[in-house]
């Protein structure tokens, strides 16, 4: 894997993190600014760090997502 796919993967990945992130603070309500941008942050990190570390194979557990 060279860089700019590594890029792409944590791009996407990213993507997909804001969106759960974003999710859990509506789920989560009564959170504090500082709250909701730690959890939105540690979801895109997450699901980033995941897109690049296993590909393919991430995106084909999401079950949810199909």
């Amino acid at each position: 894997m060279d860089a700019f796919e590594r890029k792409v993967r944590f791009g996407c990945g990213a993507l997909l993190g804001l969106v759960v992130g974003l999710g859990l603070c509506v789920r989560l309500w009564p959170l504090s600014g500082l709250a909701m941008g730690a959890v939105v942050l540690l979801a895109i990190v997450a699901c980033g760090a995941c897109a690049v570390r296993w590909g393919d194979r991430f995106w084909a557990r999401l079950r949810w997502l199909s």
